[in-house]
């Protein structure tokens, strides 16, 4: 209840920080720099270009900022609510090794397999131990062994759920117990060693997401300086510098810069931490980082 109560608490100050920043924050520090590049609420404007499906250009720094920094602050919201979830099913896959490796020295003890699983359960920390608990609860209760891990351990990871589904198949076995638990505890330690060596070799695509996203910012910026260029010198008259939509150019590259970012980002979470929630987290710093640049950026053009 403490915890849903301050995440509530949480997510409501990172929403107001979504619209206090752009509205005021940015405004005031941009005043005391001296160089007026926010405004505020009426420093927003759009327009809409209709091609093919119709296209919002961003007018000015506002109409950047409040957009992005509403998605920002949003999608970190989201994250709030679901990064416990994340948590517990990332402390499951790291206590199941020493779950099975506990319950497999009870069994082999002579010890009955309810009463390893409470004597398990005192020794692992939470999550795993809330979990262990209900299955033995249940399974006293007079449940199917494979109903009760299913009712029990519905929400865990499939790794985690593959490993543990050993206790129902040991328990139906009768006398196998033992055999069918120590093959699993060998499967546990061969499976952590390889999510070990997976997430050492892969931890490098973080920094690949954030170069990916910066050379694209950059390659935008620089397309946006060079249009900009040639229309200058195009004659030098006001109608040819008229004829390329700088701003249009630019609301074509944030926009694209914010897809590439959610998609990047989900591919990368999904193959790093198998969540997608994750990039919740990593999208919403990206589209902060883009929102300042191309807010920046549309003041000088």
């Amino acid at each position: 209840m403490r915890q849903g109560f301050r995440d509530i608490v949480i997510a409501a100050i990172l929403l107001s920080m979504g619209l206090t920043i752009p509205a005021l924050i940015l405004p005031t520090v941009s005043r005391l720099l001296g160089v007026n590049l926010f405004r505020g609420v009426e420093g927003i404007s759009f327009s809409i270009r209709r091609t093919f499906i119709p296209m919002p250009i961003f007018r000015t720094p506002d109409s950047y900022t409040f957009t992005g920094f509403t998605i920002a602050f949003t999608l970190l919201t989201a994250y709030i609510f679901l990064r416990q979830g994340v948590m517990v099913r990332a402390l499951l896959r790291k206590q199941v090794a020493e779950l099975i490796t506990v319950l497999t020295s009870y069994i082999r003890a002579g010890t009955p397999i309810v009463t390893a699983l409470e004597l398990s359960a005192s020794i692992v920390e939470s999550p795993m131990k809330e979990y262990v608990l209900r299955l033995s609860k249940l399974i006293q209760l007079g449940y199917n062994p494979f109903e009760a891990f299913e009712t029990v351990f519905s929400d865990a990871p499939m790794d985690v759920r593959a490993i543990l589904s050993s206790i129902p198949i040991g328990v139906e076995s009768g006398g196998r117990v033992a055999e069918v638990l120590t093959a699993a505890e060998g499967f546990s330690f061969q499976l952590s060693r390889m999510e070990e060596l997976r997430r050492a070799r892969l931890e490098g695509y973080k920094a690949v997401l954030v170069l990916a996203i910066l050379s694209y910012l950059m390659s935008s910026l620089v397309t946006t300086l060079l249009l900009s260029y040639i229309a200058r010198m195009m004659l030098g008259t006001p109608l040819a510098r008229a004829a390329i939509d700088l701003k249009y150019v630019l609301s074509l590259y944030y926009i694209s810069t914010i897809i590439t970012t959610a998609i990047t980002s989900i591919a990368t979470s999904r193959i790093i931490h198998g969540e997608i929630a994750t990039a919740l987290k990593y999208t919403a710093t990206l589209i902060l980082l883009a929102t300042l640049v191309f807010s920046i950026t549309t003041a000088f053009i």
